[in-house]
């Protein structure tokens, strides 16, 4: 089973909070409600992580949470960062990468 097809797996059994609203991808229709994060496949970490685009958003699935403030400063790490980065957000859950 592919990365992705375990990511829309865990969509259709999850149970999110009543005030998220997941959806497997993005939609233009402004009417359904705003998004504050997104389920990624990441093959480089080889798991899955949250991508989120609300610093209110949190998650008790164990899964890492990287916030859009975030990207900046990872946008030019290798792999072997990212790994190192995700092992700390697993180890700390809602930490925040800072530069």
């Amino acid at each position: 089973m592919s990365y992705l097809e375990k990511a829309r797996a865990r969509l259709k059994h999850a149970e999110p909070k009543p005030e998220y609203r997941l959806i497997e991808r993005p939609s233009t229709d402004a009417t359904e409600g705003r998004v504050i994060a997104y389920l990624v496949a990441s093959e480089v970490l080889g798991c899955d992580i949250w991508f989120a685009f609300d610093d209110s958003f949190e998650t008790h699935d164990g899964l890492a949470v990287f916030y859009s403030d975030e990207i900046l400063f990872l946008k030019d790490k290798g792999p072997e960062t990212l790994r190192e980065i995700h092992k700390t957000k697993m180890k700390f859950p809602g930490s925040r990468v800072k530069q």
